[in-house]
């Protein structure tokens, strides 16, 4: 067998080898042109407010937070914001009100104290806070439920001098490749990442918000952001999770505990990851 079949048959058993027995991920990178990058993370600024911006999640999560600036309250109009993906436009808001359950059964000889603490969106309504339900079984089987509904605020009011945080939608969920740029030719050889600009970027997306200044709600403002992916690397488990490390740390009683966790170092704000296997 000559040297080159060697080599040939050596990647494609390494290709299998990799393929089969690790995870493997696609980390999307982001930019913009109108927001400021700072430490990682995107702001926008102007005299009202302030916005910073947390896509780090599986898909991409359009996690924001709006600090109120001002001495005054401000209201955010949901019904006229937007996710905007590639043109395509979703609302923020849905007059549909949603019937949300809590069931629980439990065999035991003892009454029993089932509490539910449930955070609250902003963009679901009221729901019920903290609800008890109390029960009492004696060897048999119990079963309560609590059911709530909920109806989306329309606007919101973000006091002064107080922020707001919201996660409502993915930024993508499905992985990029093409014929030149896929799982196998990236395992065989490099480069193993693709960069773009913003005119042949494969996906552009905005976060579009109207807010006002004035609870008669005259006179709106928006802020449109928008961003779009800018490179796109395939990694193995190994390279996206990073090395293990140590801290030292301690639990409620004072006892020292050592705990472990990996630095995800492509991990930032700006940017969001796919598991592809």
């Amino acid at each position: 067998m000559n040297q080159k079949i060697k080599i040939v048959l050596f990647e494609l058993i390494s290709a299998l080898m990799f393929t089969s027995c690790t995870s493997v991920y696609q980390v999307f990178e982001t930019n913009s042109n109108d927001t400021k990058l700072k430490n990682n993370i995107y702001l926008h600024e102007n005299n009202d407010l302030n916005i910073s911006y947390n896509f780090w999640a599986e898909g991409g999560k359009v996690a924001f937070k709006i600090n109120n600036k001002t001495e005054s309250p401000i209201y955010i109009d949901w019904d006229k914001s937007h996710f905007i993906s590639n043109g395509i436009s979703f609302e923020y808001w849905y007059d549909v009100e949603e019937t949300n359950s809590f069931n629980s059964s439990e065999t035991s000889n003892n009454s029993k104290t089932i509490i539910t603490n449930d955070i609250i969106n902003v963009l679901e309504g009221n729901t019920v806070g903290l609800s008890q339900i109390n029960s009492s079984v004696i060897g048999k089987n119990a079963s309560q439920s609590l059911t709530f509904k909920t109806r989306p605020k329309k606007n919101i009011q973000i006091p002064a001098k107080s922020s707001i945080i919201v996660s409502k939608f993915s930024i993508n969920k499905t992985p990029y490749f093409d014929c030149d740029f896929n799982l196998k030719n990236t395992i065989l050889k490099s480069p193993k990442s693709k960069t773009f600009t913003k005119d042949d970027s494969p996906l552009l997306f905005r976060n579009y918000l109207t807010y006002y200044t004035n609870d008669s709600f005259e006179q709106a403002k928006s802020i449109d952001n928008e961003f779009f992916i800018s490179s796109i690397s395939f990694l193995s488990r190994k390279s996206f999770v990073g090395k293990d490390s140590t801290y030292q740390d301690c639990d409620i009683y004072g006892n020292i505990i050592y705990r472990h966790y990996h630095k995800q170092p492509q991990k930032k704000s700006s940017s969001f990851y796919l598991i592809i296997k």
